[in-house]
């Protein structure tokens, strides 16, 4: 597996590359641990897709891997992107790890887009933001990416009043 990594932050992907690879394993049909007295069984079978929340563009769709995004703890979630699909500058109250599952990724750090300090990410390559730093993506193809987030519930900050979904009235740009 290949991994290309944001500059900034290569040294976090790295390690954090071993723990998802560990992680990917696990949840691709073995047994992990939800704590300390239980454990719950995963399987391949296909996930079930649903449209992303309205905190997010419209046109992607998501499924839920493992964990619940609406409660504290550890989540996992595959998002099915188009190509085009882009999530403005934002930042997460938690870290999030990508995984490139198929497909291809542009991504970048900051409060603007900027193709010219963005890499792609391909199948099978990783990143990871810390908590509260601004990024942004790209799709460039139909995409899948699997996001584990560090802590649940899921939140997210847009960079811009501008890019918050569903924060215009119509017709906002007359």
């Amino acid at each position: 597996m290949r991994v290309r990594s944001l500059s900034l932050f290569e040294n976090t992907m790295r390690s954090s590359t071993r723990r998802l690879v560990l992680f990917g394993i696990l949840v691709a049909g073995s047994i992990f641990a939800t704590d300390g007295a239980r454990a719950q069984a995963t399987t391949a079978a296909e996930p079930q897709w649903f449209p992303v929340p309205t905190i997010l563009p419209l046109g992607a769709k998501l499924a839920v891997l493992s964990g619940d995004p609406f409660n504290p703890g550890e989540f996992t979630i595959e998002f099915a992107m188009p190509d085009g699909y882009t999530l403005p500058p934002h930042t997460n109250p938690a870290r999030e790890h990508a995984l490139i599952k198929s497909g291809s990724l542009r991504v970048g750090l900051g409060n603007k887009i900027d193709r010219k300090k963005s890499i792609v990410l391909a199948t099978g390559d990783t990143a990871t933001t810390p908590a509260g730093v601004a990024h942004w993506s790209i799709a460039e193809g139909e995409s899948h990416i699997v996001v584990t987030y560090s802590t649940g519930p899921f939140g997210i900050a847009y960079m811009s009043k501008r890019d918050e979904p569903g924060s215009h009235s119509f017709p906002f740009s007359y």
